[in-house]
C-alpha cells in the first residue's frame, strides 16, 4: 500500500529558501562558511492599508449657534452647491427683532432729510440777516436808521446763528442714531445667518447625526460632509521603509474583498514626521509602531467609493 506525504506550502517555500541558500554557498571561501553574512535586499514596493477620502478630506458640519432644528434642507448622499442650505435653526425671534431695526432706519432717515431741508433755508435766511447788518451799519453811519433798529438786526443774526448751529447738531445725532440702527441690523443679519448652516463647497452630505427638533450648540457636530474633487488613498509607511518614498511614484489600490485592482495615481504627499500611532490600529492596542502619513491622487475611473479601505502599493523606484 502506497503511502502519500502532503508538505505545507510554507515547508516547501522554506526548503526552496535553503536550496538557494545552498546553492549560493558552493563558490563561497571554505573559511567564510561560519560566518554570518548579512546581504541587503532590494525593495521594490511598499504595501499598507488605505483610506480612500476626498483629496479636500472629510469635513463635519458644525452648529454656529444655540437652536432647535427647524429643517434638514439637504438628504443624505444628496450633491449640493456653494453656500446651499444644509440645516436651518428656528429663527422667529431673531427674524422679529431684525424686522423691528429695520423698520427703524427709513423714519430716521425721513427725519434727517426734513432737518437737512430745514438747514438750508435756516442758512439762506442767515445770510440774508448778515447782508441786512451790513447794510444797516452804512445807514447808521450815515444816520438813516437808529441805533435800535441796527441792534435789532444784529439780535437777528445772533438768533439764527445759535438755531442754526443747534440744528446742525441735531441732524449729526441723527445720523448716529441711523449707524446704531445699521449695526443693530448687522448685527442681527450675522445672527439670522449663524442659524442657517450653508456649505461651503460643491460637494455631496455623507450622514446626518442629528435630526429635526433636536437643539444643538454652537460647536455640536450635526454631520459630514464629502467637498468635491478628486479622491486620494490616505495610507500609513512604516518607519523602515518611509524615506524610500517620494513624491511622484507610482501606486495602486486593490480590493480587500477579493484582491482585485480597483484603482491607481501617484504619490503627492509624504508627512515630513512619523506618528507613534496608525489610523487604523485598534485604539486599545499597545503597539508602539511608528509610520508616515502618505497621500496617492487617484487617477480619473478608480472604482472606489469614499472611507472605502483597500489594500495600496507604492512602487519604488
Amino acid at each position: 500500500m502506497k503511502t502519500k506525504m502532503t508538505i505545507p506550502f510554507s515547508g516547501i517555500m522554506m526548503a526552496l529558501a535553503l536550496v538557494s541558500c545552498s546553492g549560493e554557498n558552493k563558490n563561497d571561501d571554505p573559511v567564510s562558511k561560519n560566518d554570518t553574512v548579512s546581504k541587503k535586499v532590494a525593495i521594490h514596493m511598499v504595501v499598507g492599508i488605505a483610506r480612500i477620502e476626498p483629496e479636500k478630506g472629510l469635513l463635519n458640519i458644525y452648529a454656529n449657534a444655540n437652536g432647535r432644528i427647524s429643517k434638514i434642507a439637504a438628504s443624505e448622499n444628496q450633491v449640493v452647491s456653494k453656500g446651499s442650505d444644509l440645516v436651518l435653526l428656528d429663527n422667529q425671534t431673531d427674524q422679529a427683532l431684525l424686522d423691528i431695526e429695520q423698520s427703524k432706519a427709513p423714519a430716521q432717515r425721513a427725519a434727517i432729510l426734513s432737518a437737512q431741508q430745514n438747514a438750508k433755508a435756516m442758512l439762506s435766511d442767515l445770510e440774508k440777516a448778515q447782508k441786512d447788518v451790513a447794510l444797516n451799519e452804512q445807514l447808521f453811519k450815515s444816520k438813516a436808521i437808529t441805533e435800535q433798529a441796527l441792534n435789532d438786526s444784529k439780535s437777528k443774526v445772533n438768533r439764527l446763528q445759535y438755531d442754526y448751529q443747534k440744528l446742525i447738531a441735531d441732524i449729526g445725532q441723527q445720523k448716529s442714531k441711523v449707524q446704531e440702527i445699521d449695526a443693530n441690523i448687522k448685527y442681527r443679519k450675522a445672527i439670522l445667518s449663524d442659524r442657517q448652516i450653508k456649505s461651503a463647497f460643491s460637494g455631496r452630505v455623507l450622514q446626518w447625526d442629528v435630526h429635526p427638533g433636536d437643539y444643538v450648540t454652537p460647536g455640536q457636530k450635526l454631520g459630514q460632509f464629502a467637498p468635491d474633487g478628486p479622491l486620494i488613498a490616505v495610507t500609513e509607511v512604516d518607519e523602515l521603509f518611509s524615506d524610500k518614498v517620494e513624491k511622484g511614484m507610482k501606486a495602486e489600490v486593490f480590493s480587500q474583498m477579493n484582491g482585485q485592482k480597483i484603482g491607481s495615481g501617484t504619490v503627492t504627499y509624504i508627512a515630513g514626521f512619523l506618528k507613534k500611532k496608525s489610523l487604523f490600529s485598534d485604539e486599545n492596542s499597545v503597539e508602539d509602531r511608528r509610520v508616515r502619513e502618505v497621500k496617492v491622487l487617484l487617477n480619473a475611473g478608480s472604482q472606489v467609493n469614499i472611507n472605502n479601505k483597500v489594500d495600496c502599493k507604492i512602487y519604488l523606484k
